[in-house]
């Protein structure tokens, strides 16, 4: 795809509404209330009765219990995002193509996850989704290689020096982040190039990265302080580019040495208030959970908020498509704390549903 030719995003009216009728079929708060009540059986019963219906019926034969559930939410979530693509008019398409990259780059991520932790190759390979510019053929080629270094190597996209830099500080430290931030780097590095292509809707696109960059900032920063990491190890994997927390805010957090100073400072951002009850409940428990949980719902909110304020632009797109892959987290999410027999309420706050 060529990156350099300005787009002019047209008024495609068809195309919105196609999509907002998709939107309207997701899962709502009510039946997500009616399942948090259901035992993991019952509630593969209910999806029986829902969109997901079709890929739970094609699977059934072969898989079965937790496999063939989420199975099918993956392949359920696959065509919904190949369904974008074709029903995309002009260059819509080319906006898609854009925020599907990101289905490229979990893939890859899926692939080095299921290698460091020797994972069974066909338990990895129902997990991808070839959604976006990586063909299946690709994805199984890496999915053959035998390390994550092998996998790295096949990445030609990569700065060579940076990979460089990456892998070996890999190979010091074991720690996969630091492969995994480099593919997000370069994703957003180059969604942001892309929104400047746009003339009048990349503003919108920006907006929507900017604040997923705010949230991975804040993702970065908490675990690796949490790991004792020194400033000069924890700069490199920062994105200088957020919504609200900017350079200066950053620094000011990167020097800070413990968790609890991070949250505390950031109690009086203008994030404190979305983060309010994650940060109390890691005083209870240490846990980051309703931090992430809370940045996750914070994103949903505020791009469902766009959709409304602008129906016919590509809000309408990038609300479906997070809407979309956030539904499938929470029903992964309840079925397997229904099998675990984690508490209702526990599972609930876990949830990430725009209020």
């Amino acid at each position: 795809m060529s990156w350099f030719n300005k787009i002019r995003i047209g008024m495609y009216p068809y195309t919105y509404a196609r999509v907002s009728a998709m939107k309207g079929k997701l899962i709502q708060r009510d039946q997500y209330q009616k399942m948090l009540r259901m035992g993991a059986n019952e509630i593969t019963k209910f999806l029986q009765e829902t969109e997901y219906r079709k890929e739970i019926d094609e699977l059934a034969a072969t898989h079965a219990g937790l496999q063939l559930i989420e199975s099918a939410l993956h392949k359920n979530l696959a065509r919904s995002l190949i369904k974008m693509k074709t029903i995309a008019e002009g260059s819509l398409k080319t906006v898609i193509e854009g925020y599907l990259k990101r289905e490229d780059l979990r893939n890859v991520k899926t692939i080095m996850r299921g290698k460091f932790t020797k994972a069974n190759t066909t338990q990895i390979e129902s997990l991808l989704m070839p959604v976006g510019d990586f063909r299946k053929g690709f994805l199984l080629r890496l999915l053959q290689k035998d390390s994550v270094p092998e996998i790295m190597k096949e990445l030609k996209f990569l700065d060579a020096k940076q990979l460089e830099k990456g892998m070996k500080k890999f190979q010091e430290t074991g720690n996969l982040f630091i492969l995994e931030n480099l593919l997000d780097q370069y994703y957003y590095t180059e969604m942001l190039a892309f929104t400047q292509r746009i003339p009048e809707q990349g503003t919108l696109f920006r907006e929507f990265l900017e604040v997923e960059i705010d949230m991975l900032n804040i993702k970065t920063l908490l675990r690796l302080k949490r790991e004792h990491l020194p400033v000069q190890e924890i700069e490199p994997y920062l994105f200088y580019a957020g919504a609200k927390l900017k350079k200066n805010e950053l620094q000011h957090l990167l020097k800070l040495q413990q968790v609890e100073e991070v949250l505390e400072r950031l109690a009086k951002h203008s994030y404190g208030k979305v983060l309010q009850e994650g940060i109390e409940a890691y005083k209870k428990n240490k846990s980051l959970s309703g931090i992430e949980v809370a940045l996750h719902r914070n994103l949903l909110q505020r791009i469902t908020l766009m959709t409304h304020q602008n129906p016919l632009s590509i809000d309408v797109l990038l609300g479906f498509m997070l809407a979309k892959e956030m539904e499938i987290r929470n029903l992964k999410l309840l079925i397997k704390g229904k099998r675990a027999g984690l508490d209702e309420g526990f599972i609930e706050k876990e949830l990430v549903i725009a209020y």
